[in-house]
């Protein structure tokens, strides 16, 4: 126990004393995520310890959900670390494919799963908006008050990982049966996302750009299917299923690769939007249960809160980068909120468990 409060010190120290701009930058991040993985277990062994028998099983439980997605992105973090300049080339490649092709057949099977009813997630969806625009506008009342541009920090609030962390979190927490769930938050972020955060994003001036793509297209149609009801032959969904499982990894092992473009001369702002979009949003997913306004049973109030949780998303890096809207200050949000999604995300599927 003494030794790590010595490393924290230590890693705290040394953070304080790089001045971001020369050699001690590319080891903060080695550093920093070191010391969140030593936060997380210091929590498991305190709560194995303090806690009865019950909330330890949770906990490993927890452990035991997090820790393959982490592994993912792990690997991809190494995998960039051993070969960068042959990493970045390769996902600049391998990237397009994924959101072109991968994700949307990915939507495809989402929602078109045999027994999937999307009559039967009205609520769910309302309750994904209301967490969303919430803790927008709480972002948007904190970023006047710190001084930050609105442009810059509230569109990385409405549109957090739900896809490549959120989606096999799901799968993994609440079995096959909740990737569907998931899938029709993650539909309703994508839909706001490309709506009102590209409208806040380019100061007001909306383009039809963003819908023409194969994502908007593959929700289009899956929603169509969805609403509709048209039955999808079980050959179509097995295929779907492959491509959605090879899309998730995919995902997480490309967001480990951008992990090693982290600029440590925005930390400040990192850590903020970093620690405010899971913060804000649990913050009203908390005030959804309490009131209970929407009548969530508690399948779905437990999809709320690991949606909740979830960090910003890389897409908005992509999308500041091609707007020229600060993307070194929106990387260091993505980046950072993701490395301290080993903090929030537990503490969501800790919420959604206690159901």
């Amino acid at each position: 126990m003494h030794a790590t409060l010595y490393c924290k010190v230590f890693i705290v120290l040394f953070l304080l004393k790089c001045d971001s701009s020369g050699v001690g930058c590319s080891k903060c991040y080695n550093l920093l995520v070191f010391y969140c993985f030593l936060l997380f277990f210091n929590g498991l062994i305190f709560l194995s310890i303090v806690c009865d028998q019950v909330m330890t099983e949770l906990f490993y439980k927890i452990i035991s959900i997090v820790l393959p997605v982490l592994s993912v992105i792990v690997c991809g973090y190494a995998y960039g670390r051993l070969r960068p300049t042959k990493a970045r080339a390769q996902m600049a490649e391998l990237n397009p494919l994924v959101m072109d092709f991968f994700t949307p057949m990915m939507f495809l099977g989402a929602l078109s799963q045999k027994g999937f009813d999307i009559y039967a997630n009205g609520a769910l969806l309302m309750a994904g908006f209301v967490v969303v625009t919430g803790g927008a506008l709480l972002g948007y009342v904190v970023a006047r008050l710190c001084g930050v541009d609105v442009k810059t920090l509230v569109p990385t609030l409405i549109y957090n990982n739900c896809g490549n962390m959120g989606l096999p979190l799901a799968m993994l927490a609440f079995g096959t049966a909740g990737f569907a769930p998931a899938a029709v938050l993650f539909v309703m972020c994508n839909l706001l996302y490309f709506s009102v955060g590209v409208l806040i994003l380019t100061g007001g001036h909306l383009s039809l750009k963003p819908f023409n793509t194969p994502i908007i297209w593959a929700i289009a149609a899956s929603l169509a299917i969805a609403l509709l009801r048209i039955p999808v032959h079980p050959v179509l969904q097995q295929t779907f299923l492959f491509f959605t499982q090879a899309a998730i990894t995919l995902m997480m092992f490309s967001l480990g690769v951008r992990l090693l473009d982290i600029d440590w001369r925005e930390f400040k702002i990192g850590v903020l939007g970093g620690v405010l979009c899971p913060v804000g949003s649990l913050l009203f997913a908390v005030g959804l249960q309490r009131f209970n306004v929407l009548g969530l049973d508690s399948g779905q109030m437990a999809q709320v809160y690991l949606f909740a949780s979830l960090p910003p998303a890389v897409s908005c890096f992509m999308m500041a980068d091609h707007y020229k809207q600060e993307p070194s200050k929106v990387a260091a949000i993505v980046l950072i909120g993701n490395v301290l999604s080993v903090v929030f995300v537990p503490i969501g599927l800790m919420l959604a468990f206690n159901q």
